[in-house]
């Protein structure tokens, strides 16, 4: 994609990609999932619904559409890494518009939205349009990156878990896939958030299963 970089460096702001993985690309990753990052990359375009494609141009077997790769193992095997490399070559090399966030943020932001509804002055109102903003992006990018699923801080209210729920269906619903970090195992999923969540990752996902020892100690 022949841009110039000015440009790039405000798409990454405004997709929210943290500024120290930027630079991430698959072709440079040493992680041994990357060619299977690569070649979801590369048939990404029969993964998402675009009001430009015609709905008979896409594969016959529909269940493709909208499923994402949810990247699993113990902190330190560089999930967020090989993900955002990942969520980097969709926009790069595929063209598509992309959105980073963490998990725990969105889920403190929702919290903060609610707060400021009947407030009235100017930086209260101004701080809601910013959170709507940034929900609305993860909620209608075409790919999202949502890292850290599994750290947000939950309550007896099941607030975050509902709120995880909510926005992963409506995504897969409308065809938009997700790219998730986690270091909950598969098998919690139904016990961490709702009880039918632990099939609907299996069916909405590609699972890329990370393990190796913590980079970060090294």
């Amino acid at each position: 994609m022949a841009t110039d970089p000015r440009v790039h460096a405000l798409r990454m702001s405004e997709y929210g990609i943290p500024k120290r993985l930027r630079g991430l690309r698959l072709n440079t990753s040493d992680a041994p999932w990357k060619s299977e990052c690569q070649e979801w990359v590369d048939n990404l375009r029969d993964h998402y619904v675009t009001d430009k494609r015609p709905l008979d141009q896409y594969p016959e077997d529909w269940s493709q559409i909208g499923k994402g790769l949810l990247f699993l193992g113990p902190p330190g095997t560089g999930k967020t890494s090989l993900a955002t490399a990942t969520l980097l070559e969709c926009y790069f090399e595929q063209r598509v518009p992309v959105y980073f966030l963490a998990y725990a943020d969105y889920v403190s932001m929702s919290i903060e939205q609610m707060s400021l509804s009947d407030r009235k002055e100017p930086e209260a109102i101004a701080r809601w349009w910013e959170i709507e903003d940034a929900l609305n992006s993860a909620r209608t990018a075409p790919v999202l990156l949502l890292d850290d699923v599994g750290k947000e801080h939950r309550t007896k209210s099941g607030y975050a878990e509902n709120e995880l729920d909510v926005l992963l269906r409506l995504r897969h619903r409308e065809g938009r896939p997700t790219l998730i970090t986690s270091n909950v195992p598969p098998k919690d999923w139904g016990v961490i958030y709702h009880e039918s969540m632990g099939s609907f990752i299996q069916e909405s996902f590609h699972m890329i299963k990370m393990v190796g020892s913590d980079r970060r100690a090294a």
